[in-house]
C-alpha cells in the first residue's frame, strides 16, 4: 500500500489556520496531521517554526491545496511551491524490525528468521525461531550460554541419550526445541505464559518438531501451560535428566528445592537468566541441595551454570 504525504514548513501561528484547509481538502479523505518544532536554515531569526506533516490515503489535489493556501503563505512570505507533495511506502514494521535480527551461530545450533533461511550453514541444527511475543529467539546471552551448555552436555553424553528433559520456563521454545533436536527423546517446555507455550507449539510445528501430549511420555515435546512443578502432570512426569532453567535468579533460589526434587540422581541442571553478580547466591543456593557448579557460561554481565550433584 501507499500512502501520501504533503510537508510544510511555516511559523507556529499558522498550524490552526492552515490545519484546518488541509482538513477541508477532501471530505472523503480525513488526513493524520503531525507537527514538530524546527529550526530550518533562514528561520532562526523569524520566531518559532514547525514542520507540518499531512498524511492521506488518496493522493491529494496539491494545486488545489496551494491555490487555498496561497493568501496565508503570502503573508507569512512564503511560497505555494514550499509544500511539498511524496508517496510513503507502507511498511511490514514486523518484518523489518526481524531482519535487525542477526542468526545465532553458537558452533552446532544455527538460529534464524525466515529472512536468513538462505544463509544455513551446512553441519548445523537449524532453528528457524521468529521474534515474537514470548522470550528466546536466542539473541539474548543467557539463551546463548544454555545453548552451549547443551552443546557441551551432549559431548559428554558419549551418545548415551537423557530419557527425560524438561525446560522451564520455556519462554518461546528455543531451548525445548534445540533439545528435541539433539536428543529425540521425551522433552518438555513449561511456561506459566499461555503466549510463551502458544508461540512454543507454533515454533514446533515449523521446526517439524513432533508436539506430544505429556501423560504419553513418548518421543516429542510435550508442551505444559502451568506454574513450575505446582502442575501435576509436569511434577509426575519426572524426575528428569536434564533441566534447563532459564528464568531469572530470584525464581531460580526461590526453587531451587523444587527442582532439584525434580533432578535425577544423575541428572545435570542448566541455569541461566542470572547476572555474574548473582552467580554467588545461585550457587550457594543449589549447594545446600546438593549441587555443585562444574562449568560457568559467561557471556557479557550475564551468566550461565551447568551443576551436578555434589559427591560420586
Amino acid at each position: 500500500m501507499t500512502s501520501w504525504k504533503i510537508t510544510l514548513t511555516l511559523p507556529q501561528r499558522l498550524i490552526p489556520p492552515v490545519t484546518e484547509i488541509i482538513y477541508g481538502l477532501d471530505p472523503d479523505d480525513f488526513p493524520t496531521l503531525s507537527d514538530f518544532e524546527v529550526a530550518p536554515k533562514g528561520f532562526e531569526n523569524a520566531g518559532k517554526k514547525r514542520l507540518l506533516e499531512a498524511f492521506f490515503t488518496v493522493k491529494p489535489d496539491l494545486a488545489r491545496l496551494r491555490h487555498r493556501l496561497d493568501p496565508l503563505l503570502f503573508a507569512a512570505g512564503l511560497s505555494p511551491n514550499d509544500i511539498s507533495l511524496s508517496a510513503v511506502v507502507e511498511k511490514n514494521w514486523v518484518l523489518e524490525s526481524q531482519k535487525l535480527l542477526h542468526p545465532v551461530d553458537t558452533g552446532r545450533f544455527f538460529i534464524y528468521g525466515a529472512h536468513d533461511r538462505d544463509r544455513i550453514p551446512e553441519g548445523r541444527i537449524s532453528l528457524l525461531v521468529e521474534a515474537g511475543e514470548a522470550f528466546g529467539t536466542g539473541q539474548h546471552e543467557t539463551t546463548y550460554g544454555c545453548l552451549q551448555a547443551i552443546e557441551d552436555l551432549d559431548r559428554e553424553c558419549c551418545g548415551a541419550m537423557p530419557q527425560s528433559v524438561l525446560d522451564l520456563g520455556c519462554g518461546s521454545g528455543v531451548l525445548a526445541l534445540a533439545m528435541s533436536k539433539v536428543w529425540p527423546t521425551f522433552v518438555v517446555a513449561s511456561d506459566i505464559d499461555r503466549i510463551a507455550t502458544a508461540t512454543t507449539r507454533a515454533n514446533a510445528e515449523v521446526n517439524h518438531v513432533t508436539v506430544i501430549d505429556i501423560k504419553a511420555a513418548g518421543r516429542g515435546v510435550a508442551i505444559v501451560t502451568g506454574d513450575g512443578f505446582k502442575d501435576k502432570d509436569l511434577s509426575r512426569a519426572g524426575p528428569y535428566d536434564v533441566i534447563v532453567a532459564n528464568i531469572l535468579a530470584g525464581p531460580l533460589r526461590d526453587m531451587a528445592a523444587d527442582i532439584v526434587a525434580h533432578l535425577s540422581a544423575r541428572g545435570s541442571l542448566i541455569l541461566s537468566g542470572l547476572l555474574t553478580t548473582q552467580e554467588q547466591m545461585i550457587a550457594s543456593s543449589y549447594a545446600r541441595q546438593g549441587m555443585s557448579v562444574i562449568r560457568h557460561y559467561i557471556r557479557g554481565e550475564w551468566t550461565s551454570l551447568m551443576l551436578r550433584r555434589t559427591g560420586p
